[in-house]
């Protein structure tokens, strides 16, 4: 039986392997794979560009990123902002530059279509915005995401915001559901799969 990851800060160094934890751990998330590219080993490559990216613009961005280790190896992360952080700047989403080589124009055009629609549906609220939460597939099912979101409800708890998110994914609607959020509605993405908007309060009952 797995043991309790650590908790913690990513360090600059950590930044690589938790991209491309995240990377695959989203190579079949139905949203991204809608997005494209269409082929799997392509969208495997444009993933981690994408997410090298993303971490590096949100850090510019004042994200609170955090990492599970075991024995220095990461197994997930979170991307997350604290009220008022979000969104990021012009100037930090440079990195999406990279995706544009990497992924090719139609990919870019659907996900750009996608990211507008759930901008507009974004809560206008002061919270805590979870962008990314990712575990390493392999070590999926262990408990992993939990100890992850339990790090980040404690910030929130002490910040006395909600946590807000967006899921492609249909099965983890019940696994939100079931740690406090509630289902805020659906988006019809652009490129097809159904976004849910999620919410769970700044404290609740254990």
């Amino acid at each position: 039986m797995a043991g309790t990851p650590e908790i913690g800060v990513a360090a600059g160094g950590e930044l690589t392997a938790a991209a491309r934890v995240l990377a695959d751990a989203f190579i079949d998330d139905p949203v991204w794979a809608a997005i494209g590219p269409h082929w799997r080993p392509h969208r495997r490559l444009s993933n981690r560009v994408s997410f090298a990216g993303i971490f590096a613009g949100s850090r510019r961005g004042g994200a609170r990123i955090r990492v599970a280790r075991e024995e220095g190896r990461i197994l997930g992360a979170t991307i997350a902002f604290e009220p008022g952080r979000w969104p990021l700047s012009d100037g930090s989403m440079l990195w999406e530059l990279g995706w544009v080589l990497a992924a090719g124009p139609l990919p870019v055009y659907r996900g750009f279509r996608d990211d507008r629609a759930m901008r507009a549906q974004h809560v206008t609220h002061p919270h805590m915005y979870l962008w990314f939460l990712g575990v390493d597939p392999e070590r999926q099912g262990q408990g992993i995401g939990q100890a992850l979101l339990a790090d980040l409800h404690a910030r929130s708890a002490t910040l006395g915001a909600p946590t807000f998110l967006e899921t492609g994914t249909r099965e983890n609607v019940g696994f939100y559901e079931h740690l406090g959020y509630e289902v805020l509605g659906e988006i019809s993405l652009p490129s097809g799969p159904t976004s849910w908007r999620m919410e769970r309060p700044s404290v609740h009952p254990a």
